[in-house]
C-alpha cells in the first residue's frame, strides 16, 4: 500500500503564524449546481433500487364532436417507462498525525487543521459536482491530440467536447488517472500527473510513469491508485449531466432507459447569439414539449459561458437596451431576463454553447449528501495503516436526470471569441 498524500503542510498553522481567517481566491460561482438542486420539485430519496417514473411520449389524442352523439374510440397516450440509478463520488483526506494532535487544543492554534483540511474539501467539491452536471456521466476530464512520449501528452477539450475549453480546465497535477481508447474500452493503463502547462486551450501533461499504446483521441478520466485496484476509474460512473440530457453529440438515444423521438432535446446551431435566436430556441422548446414556462421566467435557465454572455450583452448595446430585467435565482444568483426566460454565466460552461434547462422537470436523486463516510458512532477520522496519521473520506450517492427531455434545449456552434478562462 503506497504512503498517502499529504494534503498541505500543516506547519504554517500553529499559533505563532497562522492568520486566524482564511481569504478564498478561488472561484465559487456555481450558478447550475445552485439550479439543480434547488430548481426541480422532484427531489427523490433513494430508496436502495432504481428510481423508475412514467413519461408520456405522445398526445393522447381521440377528441372528436359530433352533432349525432356519437362516441369516439377510446385513446391513450403512450407512455415510457424512465430508470435512474445512484452514483458514488469519493474523495480522501490525509493529515499527519503532529499537526493533528498539535492542533486540536485551542491553546496552540487558531483553527484544527482537521477542520482547515475538511473545509478545502468542502470548497472544492462543489466545482466537482458542477463539473459533473456539465458532463454526462463518462468523466472525461480531457482528450489527447498529441502523444510526444509515454509520459508526455498533450490534451484539450474538457467534457469531451472539441473546443469547449482549455485542456486543464478540470486536471490538476498530482491526480491519479486513467488513459482509456476513445470509445472507453481500452484501458491503457494509470499513472499520475506530475506537471501541466497550459498554452492557449493545450495542455502539455507530464506523466510520472509511462503509459504505452497511447493514441490520438484517448480519453483521460481520473481514477483511484493503482495499488487499490489495476484497472477501476471514473468512466461511466458518474452523475449524468447537461450533455447527456442535451445530446449534442448524438451519443444518448437512448437515456434513462428511454429511447424515443419525442424523448429528446431540443437542438439549434448558429454562429452568433441574439435575442432573436435564443426566443427561437425557446418557443421550439415550448411548442414541442407543451412545457409553458412563460409564467415564470425563473423556470427557464439559459446557461452560458462568460464570452456569450458578453457577446448577448453588446446586441442589447446595439438595440439600444443598456440594462435588461434582473431575475434573482436560488442560491442567490442574479440572471438577465431574455424571453421570459432568465439567463446566466457559467465560467466552466463548455464554450460555444447556451443551455435551456426547463428546471421544474429536472430531477435531483440523492441518498446522502457530502459529508464522512462512516456508520452509525464509528469514528469518521481513522489512523492510517502505514504512517502516523490519521485518513478520511469523503463521499455523496447522487444522481441528475429529467422527467421530460423534450422541455430542454440548446444552442451550439455559437462563436465564443471572448475566452474567459476560470483556469491558466
Amino acid at each position: 500500500m503506497p504512503n498517502p498524500e499529504i494534503l498541505s503542510d500543516f506547519t504554517p498553522i500553529m499559533k505563532n503564524v497562522y492568520l486566524p481567517f482564511r481569504k478564498k481566491l478561488f472561484p465559487m460561482l456555481t450558478p447550475l449546481l445552485a439550479q439543480a438542486r434547488r430548481g426541480g420539485p422532484k427531489r427523490v430519496k433513494y430508496g436502495g433500487n432504481d428510481l423508475f417514473f412514467d413519461v408520456k411520449v405522445e398526445r393522447r389524442g381521440g377528441f372528436v364532436a359530433s352533432s349525432g352523439g356519437y362516441f369516439p374510440d377510446s385513446k391513450t397516450a403512450r407512455e415510457k417507462q424512465g430508470r435512474l440509478s445512484i452514483a458514488r463520488t469519493y474523495v480522501k483526506v490525509f493529515v499527519d498525525g503532529l499537526a493533528l494532535k498539535a492542533t486540536a487544543n485551542k491553546k496552540s492554534a487558531y483553527i484544527s487543521a482537521a477542520a482547515k483540511s475538511t473545509e478545502d474539501v468542502m470548497d472544492d467539491w462543489k466545482l466537482e459536482q458542477n463539473r459533473i452536471l456539465h458532463g454526462d456521466s463518462l468523466a472525461i476530464r480531457a482528450t489527447i491530440g498529441t502523444v510526444t512520449s509515454t509520459t508526455i501528452v498533450v490534451a484539450a477539450n474538457p467534457y469531451g467536447i472539441s473546443g469547449s475549453g482549455p485542456g486543464n480546465l478540470h486536471l490538476v497535477a498530482g491526480e491519479t488517472i486513467s488513459v482509456l481508447s476513445s470509445d472507453g474500452a481500452t484501458h491503457r493503463g494509470k499513472t499520475t500527473i506530475s506537471t501541466i502547462v497550459l498554452s492557449g486551450d493545450d495542455a502539455t501533461i507530464t506523466y510520472s510513469a509511462a503509459v504505452a499504446g497511447q493514441q490520438v483521441g484517448d480519453l483521460i478520466v481520473t481514477a483511484p491508485p493503482a495499488a487499490t485496484h489495476a484497472t477501476d476509474n471514473s468512466w461511466g460512473a458518474e452523475p449524468f449531466g447537461l450533455k447527456a440530457i442535451v445530446d449534442v453529440e448524438n451519443a444518448f438515444a437512448t437515456f434513462e432507459g428511454i429511447s424515443d423521438a419525442r424523448w429528446v432535446a431540443q437542438k439549434l446551431t448558429d454562429t452568433s447569439v441574439d435575442e432573436l435566436i435564443l426566443m427561437r430556441l425557446l418557443n421550439t422548446i415550448r411548442a414541442r414539449s407543451g412545457a409553458d414556462w412563460r409564467a415564470d421566467p425563473r423556470n427557464l435557465l439559459l446557461l452560458t459561458t462568460t464570452g456569450i454572455w458578453q457577446t448577448y450583452g453588446n446586441s442589447m448595446l446595439g438595440m439600444r437596451r443598456y440594462a435588461a430585467p434582473t431575475l434573482k435565482l436560488k442560491g442567490g444568483f442574479t440572471g438577465v431576463q431574455v424571453g421570459n426566460a432568465v439567463l446566466i454565466d457559467d465560467p466552466w460552461c463548455p464554450r460555444g454553447r447556451v443551455y435551456a434547462i426547463h428546471t421544474p422537470d429536472t430531477m435531483f436523486i440523492d441518498l446522502m449528501d457530502f459529508g464522512h463516510l462512516n456508520f452509525q458512532d464509528t469514528p469518521t477520522w481513522r489512523l492510517a495503516q502505514t504512517r502516523d496519521g490519521y485518513e478520511t473520506v469523503f463521499g455523496a450517492y447522487w444522481n441528475y436526470g429529467v422527467t421530460a427531455r423534450a422541455s430542454h434545449g440548446v444552442l451550439s456552434g455559437v462563436t465564443d471569441t471572448v475566452n474567459y478562462s476560470p483556469v491558466f
